[in-house]
């Protein structure tokens, strides 16, 4: 009997250190496998194209303006911006862009398509910047596609043509520049003194830590018809 005790005491000794190392190795192998998860870009549906979920900044209202006496450099809401109805189209003939000019940047609008800034004049004002803001890129099942109407905006050069519709007339204007600025400079909005539009958008694609502009200068106004041919460059 008194050789059976301390066999027994090692067998016990030997079944503790095999379920002490069996719970280090599962401890072990569960540190291994609880990777924290990467942050999820939220989306949103917007037609047939899902757009990264990020709200459009504004620039405050300058209160002291008069607005009969503008000048270039200030933003201000005419009354023509402030009853605007959704009634212009953006073309880009190069880019084979057809899209609707929304009322207003805010996320909800966005969400849907191309936004006019409340700080917009319209292409019928006198020396008008028409600025306009959109998504860059769509997202779909997790991953950046093409599908927006900006997305190759960086691709118009000298000689391409831009164009704004109304119920009436054709604005035709001519790509004049393309650069990339703060997120927080408002100063491509504002009046430039001449009539333009003003496209701004996210850049680079996949970070949009800075805003793309893209502006043309308006140098043609016409009758809008119904079988229209619109060139997409000055070689046409």
């Amino acid at each position: 009997m008194k050789r059976k005790i301390p066999l027994i005491g090692a067998i016990f000794l030997c079944l503790a250190c095999l379920t002490f190392g069996s719970a280090l190795t599962l401890i072990w192998i569960d540190s291994q496998t609880k990777v924290p998860q990467a942050p999820q870009i939220e989306t949103v549906s917007s037609g047939n194209y899902e757009t990264s979920d990020e709200q459009a900044e504004v620039p405050e209202e300058n209160p002291s303006l008069d607005i009969s006496a503008l000048q270039a450099n200030e933003v201000y809401i005419s009354e023509k911006r402030s009853q605007y109805k959704n009634d212009l189209t953006l073309k880009i003939p190069k880019l084979d862009v057809n899209a609707s000019i929304l009322d207003g940047t805010e996320l909800s609008v966005l969400r849907k398509g191309l936004g006019l800034y409340e700080y917009a004049q319209l292409p019928s004002e006198e020396n008008a910047n028409v600025s306009i803001a959109g998504h860059r890129n769509g997202v779909f099942a997790g991953k950046i596609t093409d599908n927006t109407p900006l997305y190759y905006i960086n691709t118009l050069t000298e000689g391409d043509y831009l164009y704004l519709t109304d119920s009436q007339n054709v604005y035709q204007y001519l790509w004049q520049s393309t650069s990339v600025i703060e997120p927080n400079d408002w100063s491509v909005i504002y009046n430039q003194g001449y009539g333009c539009i003003t496209i701004t958008t996210c850049t680079p694609i996949g970070i949009a830590d800075h805003r793309l502009v893209v502006r043309g200068e308006l140098v043609n106004t016409f009758p809008l018809s119904e079988n229209i041919v619109l060139p997409a460059n000055t070689s046409e």
